[in-house]
């Protein structure tokens, strides 16, 4: 019976009024499970308060842009693919040890570099690109502080020294928790990998210059971002950009050894970068077209004299 008094209410709710229909269902809610009218009133009362501060959107409409305010906040964030550009390598920057130096001063080493940037109380998207990097600078081959440098460079002017300490210290003991499942050496891993903080000015212009865009969220209080590492040859020049959060370890390899100029990796990764070329479209490295059709057109020549050979050789010819 009461099943039947829920499956009536339910269905004269597409023809009553919008007040007329929640006062009888509300009636015929507490008359199926004795609830106590006061409870239910003060119920009623609280989710018709939530219900008045959702924007007042027609239906379908809730999911566009112009109604979303996160989804506003964010239009146009996102990496422009600025490739040949130089880093500014006179701003000013603060290693972990608090020291403030020029930004040249971290790519002394002459080796390439991942540039990586995040901020340190990123609630999401930043720890995925940094576990994906790790997991795949673990497996590429390539040895940290040997063959390359990691800049994690936080955009986020409230983030300090002590933090870019804490951050290190924790993300050096993953990437040597990665590295001992792949074999690759971690002796030098904590000088390979420099944490930087500064001031917004010189932040926005080093990350303007990768093309890592970036913008404070007012209605979530974080940063809005795009998600993505940087090649950096060892003069700071962008070399390339790997977009998403996830890294294909024989592409990092392959991105580093190309911005070295080959000084790291061997000799089979410059044949590998002398018939590939990166494809944005699939973040990896695959055959260049050009060579597809030079090697095709050498497989034809090669197969048409070898048919000739035979043909005068049998005497056909």
């Amino acid at each position: 019976m009461k099943l039947m008094q829920k499956r009536s209410l339910l269905a004269k709710r597409q023809l009553l009024p919008t007040g007329l229909c929640i006062s009888q269902l509300c009636a015929g809610l507490v008359s199926c499970f004795h609830l106590p009218k006061v409870a239910f009133l003060l119920a009623i009362f609280s989710s018709g308060f939530v219900f008045a501060q959702a924007p007042s959107v027609p239906p379908g409409e809730l999911n566009k842009q112009e109604h979303d305010p996160v989804l506003k906040s964010i239009e146009g964030i996102t990496i422009t693919d600025r490739l040949g550009n130089t880093v500014p390598l006179d701003q000013e920057v603060r290693l972990a040890n608090g020291q403030r130096v020029p930004l040249g001063e971290v790519f002394k080493s002459g080796l390439p570099v991942i540039f990586n940037p995040i901020y340190f109380s990123c609630p999401m998207l930043c720890n995925l690109v940094v576990e994906n990097m790790i997991k795949s600078m673990a497996e590429c081959g390539l040895t940290l502080g040997v063959d390359y440098k990691v800049v994690t460079m936080s955009i986020d002017p409230r983030d300090s020294a002590l933090d870019a300490r804490n951050r290190k210290r924790a993300l050096v003991d993953v990437f040597k928790e990665e590295a001992e499942l792949t074999g690759a050496s971690t002796d030098q891993s904590a000088d390979g990998w420099n944490f930087l903080t500064g001031e917004e000015s010189h932040l926005r212009l080093i990350a303007d210059s990768v093309g890592f865009d970036y913008q404070w969220n007012d209605y979530n209080q974080e940063y809005a971002h795009g998600a993505g590492a940087f090649i950096l040859s060892p003069e700071g020049k962008l070399t390339r950009t790997l977009q998403g959060i996830e890294f294909d370890p024989q592409t990092l390899r392959l991105a580093l050894v190309e911005a070295s100029s080959g000084k790291v990796g061997t000799w089979a990764d410059q044949i590998i970068l002398t018939c590939f070329v990166y494809d944005p479209s699939k973040a990896r490295y695959g055959p260049a077209a050009l060579f597809v059709m030079r090697l095709g057109g050498l497989v034809t020549v090669l197969g048409l004299g070898g048919f000739l050979l035979v043909l005068k050789r049998t005497g056909r010819f």
